[in-house]
């Protein structure tokens, strides 16, 4: 236990409460237990004093003695209960309580009781269970009306010879194996044998207490005779109690016979129920039996059709679990490639902005190389005028020629020759027209030239298109794989799919608000472009086009041009178009490309892991069909053996014919039929079950219907979603 305690909130008010009905309570008693009091406190035994308490509670508390009191104030006490306590000694005035009937000073720390002890001469019980005693006082023996002694769980292994002039004692609690006088044996015996024993070392005979409890029935010393006539009154009580008792237990064994004749009677009756009860269940297990064997066929029957069906319903399982690991690594690569991309951005967009305000620093070196590359374009186009000269000379000769001939026509015919003058210059207008024309539709071309070019090098909108693409797949075999598993009624998977169907949604939406974001910003600098030609820059088109030419080195163009196609179509189809000048760069063949791994790729600068793999598959796939053109080639250079071996040897069994009918009909396959069995999904129209489902409905992100279906619709046909926006897929849906 610890050493300093301090009473709680608790103990507190719980003492003030007892303290204030002690007060309030007419009844003897005052109950001061539980409180974890360390001490007793000042008031408590003058309290008893004024109002004649004849009981105090203290058990239960920390008490390690009885001081802030005067012991004398509560001399009328006839019960004090001290046991739970932590008690090391007793004071040597307690013997005043000469009134005391009950002592309790079970579980303390006692080493020894005070001779004072012997002063009460009315003490009935004494209980000094579980302390610390090694021996009992001699005044203990002066205790004439002891009933009750409990001296077990302590060190004590002696009693006082003279405890046999205890007459009343009834009973004492001890631990026979630990005590040496009077002997164990004795003490096993019980109390009775043990005050024998005590009576005969006295030299007296033992005679039984229940001579002598008339004498402890007395009242005690200095008790009025109102309450002795009162006690004797309740021993009267007690009598007529007893003697009701004796009656009711006379009715009791009248009754207990009564029923030993029913339970007869009530056993005769459950032994012909028994023997109904035999026959009932005889005929109840032949029935049972029946209909086990019964239940036996219909549960073969079930379990063979279960596990067809479980086995069918594991392949799609199969199916729609590679189905949603697709879809779960896609997002975790976009949301990779997103946090990558958006870092790779913020540093483009920071150089770009660097970019544009060093843009007026070099103009003017700028418009130097512009010029030097317009200057070689000039000299294609002045050898193409060159050409047009000549050929224009030619052709001036020629109406030369022709207006000679046609002045000579005017003299003969002066009226017909004004209206074919008109004429030519009507139609000289006409061509001036047409050709002012032509150089507007070639301007508007260029400037749409450059818009396509801009996007197609621009990296952000690059990435973005393609992650739409990604997640525009993946939701349409998402929404294939929910109709499947609606049809299978798996509610559990349906949740999972629509929380990732969710997911990638709310990517899609994200990435068309940043594409749409891009493209603004793409349009507000070809704006600008505009401004700038507006300013009276010469073919401002022309050059805009030749400087986003030159962007990348000619080196690099020049390596880009030597890599082999077939590495290309695998960077390509993986959408690594933004590494094709590194695997150019380290002279990557296709023969180099089947030998590399996931850490060559790595190691070349490929840290994208959904792009290592797409480069990989397309490597798998590349072996695939190398091994195909292989075996193809062994093949055509065997079939000149084959022929030969054939011609030499004879056919030893007749030519096959044609299979049964049978089996004819049971070998062809329907084209829906392949769809399913190659995919195990359908992307079918959910509406006119004719054409393919190419429309996104957000924000949903189901993909059920085709575009003809689409329009009408308000709500989405699967989950009854109100429709958004309505996207149209921009890959083809499998089939």
């Amino acid at each position: 236990m610890p050493l300093f305690r301090r009473q709680s909130e608790k103990g507190r008010k719980r003492q003030q409460h007892q303290e204030f009905l002690a007060q309030q309570d007419p009844e003897p008693k005052f109950d001061m237990s539980e409180c974890e009091l360390r001490e007793v406190p000042s008031g408590v035994f003058s309290i008893c004093k004024v109002l004649q308490k004849e009981a105090l509670f203290l058990n239960g508390n920390w008490l390690t003695s009885l001081g802030k009191g005067d012991i004398a104030d509560i001399r009328n006490l006839r019960v004090l209960d001290l046991h739970g306590n932590e008690l090391k000694t007793l004071p040597d005035n307690i013997g005043c309580l000469e009134r005391l009937q009950i002592l309790n000073l079970e579980g303390n720390k006692l080493k020894k009781l005070p001779d004072s002890i012997g002063n009460f001469r009315n003490l009935q019980t004494l209980n000094v269970k579980s302390n610390r005693l090694k021996e009992l006082p001699e005044s203990i023996c002066d205790l004439q009306m002891l009933r009750l002694l409990d001296v077990s769980d302590n060190e004590i292994t002696e009693l006082p010879r003279r405890l046999a002039c205890v007459r009343t004692l009834e009973t004492i609690l001890l631990d026979a194996e630990n005590f040496k006088y009077p002997r164990n044996s004795i003490c096993k015996q019980g109390t009775e044998a043990i005050m024998r024993f005590l009576c005969k070392e006295n030299l007296f005979d033992y005679e039984p207490p229940s001579k002598f409890l008339l004498k402890a029935m007395e009242p005690p010393r200095g008790v009025t005779s109102s309450q002795s006539w009162n006690s004797i009154k309740t021993y009267q009580d007690e009598a007529k109690l007893l003697a009701s008792v004796d009656h009711y237990q006379e009715i009791m064994q009248k009754k207990r016979q009564e029923a030993k004749a029913l339970e007869r009677q009530l056993a005769e009756e459950a032994r012909l129920q028994e023997q109904l009860a035999v026959a009932a269940a005889n005929h109840k297990k032949d029935l049972v039996n029946a209909m086990a064997q019964d239940q036996a066929k219909l549960d073969l029957q079930l379990s063979h059709l279960s596990a067809l069906k479980e086995e069918e319903r594991k392949r799609f399982l199969d199916t729609l679990n590679s189905v949603e690991r697709r879809a779960g690594d896609l997002l975790v690569d976009l949301l990779d490639v997103n946090e990558k991309a958006k870092k790779t951005e913020a540093l483009l967009d920071e150089i770009e902005k660097e970019r544009m305000a060093e843009d007026d620093w070099f103009t003017v070196r700028w418009e130097e190389l512009t010029n030097l590359r317009k200057q070689e374009v000039l000299e294609g186009m002045n050898y193409i005028l060159d050409e047009y000269r000549m050929f224009e000379q030619q052709r001036q000769l020629s109406v030369n020629e022709r207006d000679y001939r046609s002045q000579r026509a005017l003299q003969m015919e002066e009226d017909i020759s004004t209206g074919q003058v008109e004429s030519m210059l009507h139609h000289r207008d006409n061509s001036h027209r047409a050709m002012m024309d032509t150089l507007a539709q070639q301007e508007v071309l260029q400037k749409q030239a450059v818009e396509a070019l801009m996007m197609a090098r621009d990296a952000k909108h690059s990435r973005i298109t393609s992650q739409i693409a990604l997640i525009e797949s993946e939701l349409a075999q998402l929404s294939v794989v929910e109709m499947g598993k609606r049809h299978l009624k798996v509610e559990s998977e349906i949740n999972v799919l629509a929380e990732k169907r969710i997911a990638l949604t709310g990517m899609l939406a994200q990435l068309l608000d940043e594409q749409q974001h891009r493209e603004k910003e793409l349009q507000n600098r070809l704006r600008e472009m505009e401004q700038q030609r507006e300013d009276g820059q010469t073919d401002y088109w022309l050059v805009q086009y030749q400087r986003l030419l030159d962007m990348k080195p000619q080196a690099l163009i020049d390596k880009e041009s030597q890599l082999e196609i077939a590495v290309k179509k695998i960077l390509i189809h993986a959408s690594a178009e933004d590494y094709i000048p590194v695997f150019s760069r380290h002279r990557i063949t296709i023969e180099t490309m089947m030998q590399l791994d996931e850490s060559d790729l790595k190691q070349m600068g490929v840290h994208e892991l959904g792009l290592r793999k797409a480069i990989m598959r397309g490597i798998d796939a590349q072996r695939g069909e190398t091994s195909k053109l292989t075996q193809k080639e062994k093949e055509i250079s065997l079939l000149p053996q084959l022929e030969r071996t054939e011609e030499e040897t004879e056919p030893s069994h007749p030519p096959p014919t044609a299979p049964p009918d049978g089996e004819a009909s049971s070998s062809p396959v329907l084209p829906r039929q392949i769809s399913v069995t190659a995919r195990g999904i359908n992307t079918e129209c959910v509406v006119c079950l004719d054409r393919m489902a190419e429309v996104i409905f957000m924000p949903c992100g189901h993909v059920c219907t085709c575009p003809k279906c689409s329009s009408p619709l308000n709500d989405c046909p699967m989950c009854r979603a109100v429709i958004t926006q309505r996207i149209k897929l921009t890959i083809p849906v499998p089939v």
